[in-house]
């Protein structure tokens, strides 16, 4: 093997310490969630200038040498579609990895599909046609085979050379500072703590909801939420989120009342009902004016529709002159964010913004004013 195993404090001591003074160090992990609330970490891949190693969390127990390594300035950490991994280590160590390259964002800047995967990444940086053998592997499982271990590693076997190859390229373009910010706001510890206020919105089906029934199920989101903590189970196996709807728009009085509702079985009901009619008598007492409210989206007048198709295109040619996919600048919801001025556009963020979302706002403006030329659309200045 070309890595190293590590599943003892003192080999993840040895091995930190003999890397800490590489540049870049690539990061993965392999959990488990299908069973728990919480995201049981199963394997830590990594891969530095000099050395590369699978760390076994099942085994290790000290991993204050490995969180010294995230938190090293001079060390760049570089993962990929990040998302995830980020929330697990700052769940498990209470610690982020900075300062952070993720490569699927730098490679959407640079043109590449809108949230491409890793292995064709791979494939289309370095060459390589990465196994999928082991997509489906039980990585909670012990032992692990060789097989297993090293169709993990190669979630990092190429990561460096992946981040120099688009680092540069993002240098010669200018797109670095562009990324950077991107990579500053995804580490921000903020960006992790959870707003239980917030739960109801992703509720399937909520949108059927409004005023009191809305109220009974933002508190059951958060009575949910708080069990399944409690429990370490999925929010699902809790209570599902048609169930919530379903409770929360008929608002049941009795263990009667909730044996009309069809999901919910007898014995679910004579174990949880009790807290379910508590947390809707509590629901109760909420003033309306505390009450959630659904977000105001009106639906575009034709004006404002043949404005949006306007600056549709005027992204459309945006983005074909920086060679970037379309859908990894704007979509319709940003667009039509910008024109009625509901909600957040990202389009007046960061890079979006300095590409694009000026543009946008100069049409807008009338400052620009869209021509066709010889069969060709052209922004021009009015």
């Amino acid at each position: 093997m070309d890595f190293d195993y590590i599943d003892s404090d003192e080999g993840l001591r040895d091995f930190c310490a003999s890397v800490r003074n590489d540049k870049s160090c690539a990061l993965d992990t392999e959990f488990v969630r299908e069973k728990t609330y919480y995201p049981l970490l199963a394997l830590i891949q990594i891969a530095t200038e000099s050395r590369q190693a699978c760390i076994d969390p099942l085994a290790v127990k000290d991993f204050s040498p490995l969180v010294e390594l995230f938190e090293n300035p001079d060390m760049v950490k570089i993962l990929h579609a990040s998302g995830q991994d980020l929330e697990l280590f700052h769940h498990v160590f209470g610690a982020i990895p900075r300062p952070l390259f993720d490569t699927q964002i730098a490679a959407a800047v640079l043109g590449y599909a809108n949230q491409i995967g890793y292995a064709d990444l791979v494939k289309q940086v370095c060459g390589v046609q990465l196994d999928k053998k082991y997509t489906r592997a039980n990585w909670a499982k012990r032992p692990l085979s060789e097989g297993e271990l090293d169709y993990a590693m190669d979630d990092v076997r190429y990561l460096i050379e992946i981040y120099h190859r688009l680092r540069d390229e993002l240098e010669k373009r200018g797109r670095l500072s562009w990324v950077e910010a991107d990579f500053r706001r995804i580490t921000d510890a903020s960006a992790f703590e959870q707003n239980d206020a917030e739960l109801w919105k992703r509720l399937k089906g909520v949108q059927r909801l409004k005023g009191e029934a809305l109220n009974n199920a933002d508190q059951l989101c958060r009575w949910r939420e708080q069990r399944a903590r409690e429990r370490d189970r999925p929010r699902r196996w809790i209570l599902k989120d048609e169930d919530i709807v379903d409770i929360a728009r008929f608002r049941p009085k009795s263990h009667r009342d909730l044996q009309q509702i069809g999901n919910l079985g007898s014995d679910f009901i004579r174990k949880t009902g009790d807290d379910l009619l508590r947390v809707l008598d509590q629901a109760a007492q909420i003033d309306r004016a505390d009450w959630p409210r659904q977000p105001k989206f009106s639906k575009l007048n034709d004006n404002q529709q043949a404005l949006a198709d306007s600056l549709m295109a005027i992204a459309r040619l945006i983005a074909a002159e920086n060679d970037i996919a379309l859908a990894s600048v704007a979509g319709k919801k940003d667009i039509d964010a910008l024109i009625t001025g509901q909600g957040e556009s990202k389009l007046m963020q960061g890079w979006r913004h300095e590409m694009l979302g000026r543009q946008l706002q100069a049409f807008l403006d009338g400052e620009t004013c869209l021509r066709s030329v010889d069969g060709r659309l052209v922004i021009e200045r009015s």
